[in-house]
């Protein structure tokens, strides 16, 4: 029973892959946290630093520290959120899109199962590894840049913000351990936070588009009898009013599309045959 209320809350049976995601957002940016706590704090490299007048951003000795501070940023920023390729199934595949390759993935070889178990697998075959298949490594490759480029913008937002509490904190003469405080908030609202909303959205995303794509991929098999999608939505309390509206119900795959990519929406779509759909007109186009 324990397992049968869990799927109802997370019909995309993803929540331990999205808990994975987001507990390495925790450890790298609590390490990225550290790393600049312990510079600015702790090694007090700030600590000489000697403000003019407000108006004149201009310091004897410091300028150049805080030019050597920003590259170090920007490297470390690099190397703990934004290295690895964007090369599908490479070993060397950046961190985070290791799991919307997971996600993605996954639906895939769920929907084939579904459409598999209508037409029989005598007719679908299974699915290749997805490096192998054009269809998706083209639409898996745009998902990874959309995906980093994002990550990449939380990381410069971040980095932005970083770079104007520490200026602003050494032009009013703070001490190290104060700038270095506001420097941890700026990391946890800022980067750890919104990396979490990206990950828990676009594994979800990943999977609702991935379900779509495959749906598309299978129609070549029944070309007389169109492939729609049924909405499926959690059942706990946290489900959006409309998103609970739609559960069960029945759209088209240009209709179902514009549907999916709310911030952590964790709803499904699975592929069905139009002809097995009861009341047909009740399909939203």
């Amino acid at each position: 029973m324990a397992n049968k209320n869990l799927y109802r809350d997370d019909p995309t049976r993803t929540l331990t892959l999205r808990n994975k995601a987001v507990s390495d957002i925790n450890r790298r940016f609590k390490k990225l946290d550290n790393l600049i706590f312990e510079s600015i704090a702790q090694n007090k490299i700030f600590e000489n630093a000697q403000a003019l007048r407000k108006d004149e951003f201009v310091f004897l000795r410091d300028d150049q520290k805080l030019d050597r501070f920003n590259l170090w940023l920007d490297q470390t920023i690099n190397e703990l959120l934004l290295s690895g390729t964007l090369n599908i199934g490479d070993e060397r595949l950046n961190w985070y899109l290791v799991y919307i390759q997971d996600s993605y993935n996954r639906a895939v070889k769920k929907t084939n199962n579904d459409i598999a178990r209508i037409l029989g697998r005598n007719v679908i075959p299974i699915p290749r590894q997805l490096r192998s298949d054009p269809f998706h490594v083209q639409k898996l490759k745009i998902m990874f840049s959309r995906n980093i480029e994002q990550l990449r913008g939380i990381t410069e937002t971040m980095a932005q913000q970083i770079n104007r509490e520490l200026t602003s904190g050494i032009l009013q003469g703070d001490n190290s351990l104060t700038i270095a405080r506001r420097i941890r908030n700026r990391v946890d609202k800022i980067g750890k936070t919104r990396a979490k909303l990206l990950a828990r959205t676009e594994i979800m995303n990943t999977y609702q588009l991935a379900s779509i794509f495959e749906g598309e991929n299978l129609q070549k098999y029944a070309p007389d009898d169109e492939i729609v999608y049924r909405w499926r939505s959690g059942a706990d309390d946290r489900v959006r009013p409309e998103h609970r509206a739609r559960n069960g119900k029945y759209y088209t795959k240009k209709k179902v599309a514009t549907l999916t990519g709310e911030p952590n929406c964790r709803c499904a779509v699975s592929a069905i045959f139009k002809s097995l759909v009861k009341d047909q007109e009740k399909i939203e186009k």
